[in-house]
């Protein structure tokens, strides 16, 4: 055998050792993994810094929203037919500035304009407060009527301080009133049955598809 063969096989084999010490590639992933849970968004905590919110309660209320003194109990009302910026100056002096101001010009109840603070929504109509939506979001826990309900409440223990009147048949789900007459505040419970806990309060004129 040559010198010069010998190299060749010696570099031949050379090369065969370095392939099998090598480390095989990671297999591509066919499928992903299917146990993976996707990760919710972090929801904003709610502002509620206006000037008055060491000082003043918000409760809901059929006519309006009432402000309560924390210190003295004293309430007064913000009725329903105020001007747009009386009942803006008021919620904002304790929820903080307002999120976001949009309008719906196909609600039901006709055109509308909104103002957001956090889970709490102003309806106006005409430059007047007309309505308020308070909706299971951040802030929520700020407001309840004067007797306690607010959302989150169950059905049982709403029904034990007011009378809830379903509403057979309605587009919006679990739909119920508190009370009777044109001063009612509405709601949705989120499912059937008394351990249903209430999603979503209303009362004057909202921007519902029925």
């Amino acid at each position: 055998m040559t010198k010069q063969v010998t190299q060749m096989l010696m570099g031949v084999a050379a090369l065969a050792l370095l392939a099998a010490c090598k480390p095989a590639a990671d297999k591509p992933d066919a499928g992903g993994d299917d146990t993976a849970v996707p990760t919710a968004p972090a929801v904003p905590e709610a502002k509620a810094d206006g000037p008055a919110a060491a000082t003043t309660a918000v409760s809901l209320d059929g006519e309006g929203l009432r402000f309560i003194d924390k210190n003295n109990g004293k309430a007064s009302l913000l009725a329903f037919g105020v001007p747009r910026a009386q009942a803006e100056t008021a919620l904002a002096n304790v929820a903080g500035k307002e999120d976001d101001r949009s309008s719906n010009a196909e609600c039901g109840a006709g055109a509308m304009e909104f103002t957001r603070y956090d889970a709490m929504t102003l309806n106006f109509q005409d430059g007047k407060f007309v309505g308020w939506f308070l909706g299971n979001e951040g802030g929520a826990a700020a407001y309840s009527t004067m007797s306690g309900i607010g959302i989150g409440t169950t059905r049982a223990k709403a029904a034990e301080s007011v009378a809830i009147v379903d509403l057979e048949d309605s587009t919006l789900g679990e739909e119920f009133s508190i009370g009777t007459g044109e001063n009612t505040i509405g709601g949705m419970f989120a499912e059937p049955g008394n351990a249903a806990k209430i999603d979503a309060l209303f009362a004057g004129a909202n921007c519902f598809a029925r």
